[in-house]
């Protein structure tokens, strides 16, 4: 569950890290929301950081972008994407969920279609 001091230290270092990121609070959902710039594209990407109150920090923060790249992604409506993190309750933070989104940007920004559609096509033979 969500401590205020918890809170307090994860605003804390979002600021000094990523201070392009706002905090906000909605209901039981809190987080960071912000912009990030493809290198490749210059593409501007809303990115989303949210968490649930009632489960965080032992659940990690979902990570909602838009424009949507690439195909790693779960759900349609508001879509999760879906990395490979080690997530650490006692020590992982917003500004970590961040980095990986960030490594994923770097990894799918300004790549063309076609390359996409057949990385979807290449995942589909392993399922």
């Amino acid at each position: 569950m969500l401590t205020e001091a918890r809170w307090l230290k994860e605003q804390e270092l979002m600021r000094s890290v990523f201070p392009q990121f706002m905090p906000f609070m909605r209901r039981s959902s809190f987080g960071f929301e912000g912009h990030l710039k493809g290198s490749r594209s210059g593409q501007r990407y809303r990115v989303v950081l949210e968490a649930d109150q009632r489960s965080y920090p032992q659940c990690p923060p979902n990570i909602h972008m838009e424009p949507r790249i690439g195909h790693h992604w779960l759900g349609d409506r508001r879509a999760n994407l879906c990395v490979i993190k080690t997530w650490y309750a006692a020590r992982s933070t917003f500004a970590n969920t961040l980095l990986a989104a960030v490594k994923y940007l770097e990894e799918h920004d300004g790549v063309p279609e076609e390359s996409e559609e057949a990385a979807r096509n290449q995942a589909r033979l392993f399922w």
